[in-house]
C-alpha cells in the first residue's frame, strides 16, 4: 500500500507595502511642517504678511493634494489623520470670535511712551504679547486699548496708580488683574478701579485670549 502525501495548501502570499509607500506619509508631513516653518520665518522677518489661519489652510491644501496624487497607491491613514487635524484647527481659528488669530506668530513686546503711539488694536495669533504702558505720564478720559492673542499669553503693564476699566474674555485659561486671579473656561469678567469717577483720566482695556493667560499688572 502506497501512501502519497497530499500537498499542503499553498499559503496566500503576504503583501508588504513598498518602502516608498511606507515613507510617503512622513515625507509629506515633513514637507508641510517645513512649509509652515518657512512661512513663519518670512512672516517674522516682514517679507510676507500672513495669518495663522492662512498658513494652516495652505498646509491642509498641501496634504489634500498629496492624498489625491497618492490615491492610486491605496489609503494613507496617517496622512488622512494629519490632514483632518490641520483642517479642524484651521476651521476653529477662522471662526473663533477672537481677533488674535488674525495676527502673526511668535513673541512680541510693544513699549508705548505716548498716547499718540497707541494703536487701535494689537493682535498675535500664537505666542506672547506684552504691551508696556509704564512710560505713559498722561492719560485722557477713557483712553482705550484693545489687544488679543489666539493661543498664548497677553500681558499689559500699566503705570502704578492708573485708574482702569478692564473687559477681559478668555475661552480657556487664566485671568489675573492686579493680583486678582480667575481661571477656568469661558471667562468673561469686568474690572473697574474702586471709586473711579465718570469722565476722569483712565485707561480702558479690551482684552481677549482664546486659550491661554491674560495678566494686567502695574509692576
Amino acid at each position: 500500500m502506497t501512501i502519497t502525501d497530499r500537498p499542503s495548501a499553498r499559503e496566500a502570499p503576504t503583501v508588504r507595502p513598498s518602502p516608498a509607500r511606507r515613507v510617503m506619509p512622513q515625507l509629506v508631513a515633513g514637507g508641510v511642517l517645513l512649509l509652515i516653518g518657512i512661512l513663519w520665518l518670512l512672516e517674522r522677518t516682514g517679507a510676507v504678511d500672513l495669518t495663522v489661519t492662512a498658513v494652516l489652510g495652505l498646509a491642509t491644501m498641501v496634504v489634500g493634494l498629496a492624498l489625491i496624487l497618492l490615491a492610486g497607491d491605496g489609503p494613507h491613514s496617517g496622512l488622512i489623520i494629519f490632514g483632518t487635524i490641520l483642517g479642524i484647527v484651521a476651521f476653529f481659528t477662522a471662526v473663533a470670535p477672537f481677533e488674535g488669530f488674525q495676527g502673526g506668530v511668535g513673541d512680541r513686546t510693544v513699549v508705548v511712551s505716548s498716547l499718540d503711539a497707541i494703536q487701535p488694536d494689537y493682535n498675535v495669533a500664537m505666542g506672547t504679547l506684552i504691551i508696556d504702558l509704564r512710560e505713559l505720564d498722561t492719560l485722557e478720559p477713557g483712553t482705550e486699548l484693545s489687544a488679543s492673542v489666539g493661543m498664548g499669553e497677553l500681558v499689559i503693564r500699566v503705570p502704578r496708580g492708573t485708574d482702569l476699566t478692564v473687559d477681559a474674555r478668555i475661552g480657556a485659561g487664566e485671568l489675573e488683574i492686579l493680583g486678582r486671579v480667575t481661571d477656568g473656561v469661558g471667562i468673561d469678567e469686568s474690572y473697574e478701579t474702586p471709586g473711579l469717577e465718570p469722565g476722569s483720566d483712565s485707561l480702558a482695556l479690551q482684552l481677549e485670549v482664546f486659550a491661554g493667560r491674560v495678566e494686567v499688572t502695574d509692576e
